[in-house]
């Protein structure tokens, strides 16, 4: 046996080999051990202070910088553990997050630097239909059940409506609206209704009208005419706007860029024997 462990001491194969594993050993134990390792330095504290006067306009104390730290400390550990017991692995919520906080990164990279008022200019005459606004109505309604009900409901207002809130049935929505456009009404009480109701005139009772909750008697107290935006008075939100089309803009062409640094491979489907 003795002179067996010397031969085996004299082969550099050997030495080789136990030389090796005691690196790896090693190197898996340093990795180990950093992992269990959480720095706080300076720019870190500094980043905790400046969350803290974002929130509260004012610099933290002794003791309110303490628990910023330990927060901090706390909030590492338990992600690292997250991380290490697999949890981060096939969630959907924080899939979700990771992807955004990427967006976010991408836009930050973005120019917020607002062009000239002749680039502002155009950018509104290309979207005027966005800054016009449309005709809208200030109505009211009375609801019932059937058709027939509102057609005695209709002749019953045209001679008083002095009480019309109290008539008809109950109605989950408003009985009153103000300054409603179609678009909007077509969303509340579908796009037959909103139709049918711009299509009458103002000053009586109309109807009755169907929607998909019943039948309607319809009055239109106000037709507001549509009017044509001026540039002028509204050039702050053209500008809010104009930034927020060239952001998406820029987001979609980063995001074109980095889709091409990546190559998808559709797996094919084994037969099943």
């Amino acid at each position: 046996m003795p002179h067996l462990l010397r031969k085996l001491a004299q082969d550099r194969l050997i030495w080789f080999v136990v030389v090796g594993l005691a690196l790896f050993g090693a190197d898996r134990l340093l990795q180990a051990r950093d992992t269990k390792v959480i720095s706080i330095d300076l720019p870190l504290v500094e980043k905790l202070v400046a969350q803290w006067e974002g929130q509260t306009q004012r610099r933290p104390n002794a003791r309110e910088l303490d628990a910023l730290i330990e927060g901090y400390i706390r909030e590492e550990i338990l992600v690292r553990e997250a991380a290490r017991l697999g949890l981060d692995t096939d969630d959907v919520i924080i899939r979700r997050r990771l992807a955004q906080k990427v967006e976010f990164m991408m836009a930050d990279d973005m120019d917020e630097t607002l062009p000239d008022e002749a680039v502002l200019k155009t950018f509104f005459d290309d979207n005027l239909e966005r800054y016009n606004a449309p005709e809208t109505l200030s109505w009211r309604h009375v609801f019932v059940d059937d058709e027939a009900q509102a057609k005695k409901l209709k002749t019953a207002l045209a001679k008083n409506d002095d009480n019309w809130q109290e008539r008809g049935q109950p109605f989950m929505l408003n009985r009153e609206f103000t300054r409603q456009s179609e678009t909007e009404l077509s969303r509340l009480m579908g796009t037959q209704f909103a139709a049918a109701v711009f299509a009458e005139k103002a000053g009586a009772w109309r109807g009755p009208v169907q929607s998909a909750f019943g039948w309607h008697v319809v009055k239109i107290d106000t037709r507001h005419q549509a009017t044509v935006a001026e540039f002028e008075p509204i050039i702050e939100r053209v500008a809010r706007d104009y930034q927020q089309a060239e952001r998406q803009k820029a987001l979609a062409e980063a995001w074109r860029i980095l889709r091409t640094q990546y190559e998808v491979k559709l797996v094919p489907v084994e037969d099943e024997q």
